[in-house]
């Protein structure tokens, strides 16, 4: 791979290019779609390039050292207006090495000035610049409603959205399913075109990282449209090959990102919907179930809930604040469509005594819990929306009678802290 460097002459104008000392930077065209600027920067003055005619789709700032500065990136809109973005600098939690960088910012048109604001940012950058040509496909019927809730939800391919990208490295490796991983882009949250957003999330994964494909099984826009992730390259289904998402463990994993930034914002109800029947349609394929737990990774690492969060298996605020918080309640929702869609559990691990009695079940009104051990036990019940509608010690003394609404339960038995039972009723 040749690298075109430039040389860069310093000129002084009323948008400064960095400082007139500035004399080490320098431009360096990788390929067709990617493109790099490694510079320092001394002191707070508007970094301004022209890339001339090195276009570029998305761009962002990697740097060595972490910081709190705010930068602003300057770009110019749709309607030719020039506006800006505001990023931090911090840690890159994509990629296996201490790196610090900006989100990625994608833009709706193509660019060719790189504006920055360092703020009182000091050190050494590189901006990287991604160039994702304009493709179009056709979105109709791929939104989030389907026809057949039970069977795999309807998808954009990625021979379909990766037109006129470099193709994907082999080989691929496939993997036994245990984990669902959920992740976030922390991109922004304003973005509409979703087919220049995954085009470029790809190119950053692939170019700049230096990845095979992109990290991601599957990919959720927040209007709800679906794009497969990693082309298998013939070595299995596309939900079942190894990833690359989940620092470094991503065996016995699938990852599932939802386009946007979700710390302070929830998705949007199309991305949720679509995001539940996705891990039903899996939950009932692999028979998983969703509220279990495996060693991750096997055969000794800790346990892992069998979905879960990026941030429960490594450093990282993914999948943000606002989608982590309504999880559990993703999780309950897809175990009942997975079960309405006849989900029936095969427990390979070796059978225990149950330690609680629970009847009648299905029961009409009441119900009856009579813990089997002489253990200091606590009863969680919970809706299948994951809310929590009882949560008391229960004792070998006597049955705990409940009073339910008709639906379909979960109980868990916690004792020292740990969950030693777990199961569903149903009261009709």
């Amino acid at each position: 791979m040749n690298l075109i460097k430039v040389k860069v002459v310093v000129i002084l104008s009323s948008l400064s290019f960095l400082c007139q000392s500035q004399t080490n930077l320098h431009f360096a065209k990788i390929n067709d779609f990617y493109s790099l600027i490694n510079a320092e920067i001394f002191e707070q003055k508007l970094f301004t390039f022209n890339a001339g005619k090195f276009k570029f789709t998305s761009l962002i700032v990697e740097t060595e050292n972490k910081s709190d500065a705010e930068i602003k990136i300057f770009y110019k809109s749709k309607i030719g207006i020039e506006t800006y973005v505001t990023s931090k600098i911090d840690y890159n939690e994509n990629v296996d090495i201490s790196t610090y960088c900006s989100k990625l910012n994608v833009f709706e048109e193509e660019q060719s000035i790189v504006k920055i604001d360092f703020g009182n940012f000091k050190g050494k950058v590189k901006i990287i610049l991604l160039y994702a040509p304009k493709t179009e496909i056709e979105l109709k019927n791929k939104f989030y409603k389907f026809s057949n809730p039970c069977n795999k939800p309807p998808m954009i391919s990625y021979t379909e959205w990766r037109k006129g990208l470099p193709n994907p490295k082999p080989p691929r490796v496939k993997t036994k399913i245990e984990h669902l991983v959920i992740h976030h882009s922390a991109g922004s949250n304003n973005d509409t075109d979703y087919l220049n957003t995954i085009r470029n999330i790809y190119l950053l994964h692939t170019q700049s990282n230096g990845w095979d494909d992109i990290g991601y099984n599957f990919l959720i826009a927040p209007d709800g449209t679906i794009f497969n992730g990693r082309d298998p390259l013939g070595a299995g289904d596309d939900d079942d090959i190894l990833g690359a998402h989940f620092c470094s463990k991503n065996q016995n994993t699938m990852g599932i990102c939802l386009m946007g930034n979700f710390m302070t914002k929830k998705p949007d109800y199309r991305a949720i919907y679509s995001l539940k029947y996705l891990l039903a349609w899996k939950l009932k394929k692999d028979k998983l179930d969703a509220f279990g737990q495996t060693k991750h990774p096997q055969p000794d690492g800790n346990m892992l809930d069998n979905i879960c969060g990026h941030r429960n298996g490594c450093s990282t605020s993914c999948p943000g604040d606002s989608l982590y918080l309504i999880l559990n309640n993703i999780k309950f929702e897809s175990a009942r469509i997975a079960d309405s869609c006849g989900l029936k559990l095969d427990f390979i691990e070796p059978k225990i005594v149950s330690f609680v009695s629970v009847f009648p079940n299905p029961a009409t009104d009441k119900i009856y819990f009579v813990l089997k051990t002489e253990k200091v036990v606590i009863l969680k019940v919970l809706k299948s929306n994951g809310s929590l509608v009882l949560h008391e010690k229960i004792y070998t003394e006597k049955p705990l009678e409940i009073n339910l609404e008709k639906g379909i339960y979960f109980y868990q038995l916690i004792s020292e802290n740990k969950i030693i039972e777990k199961s569903k009723f149903m009261i009709f």
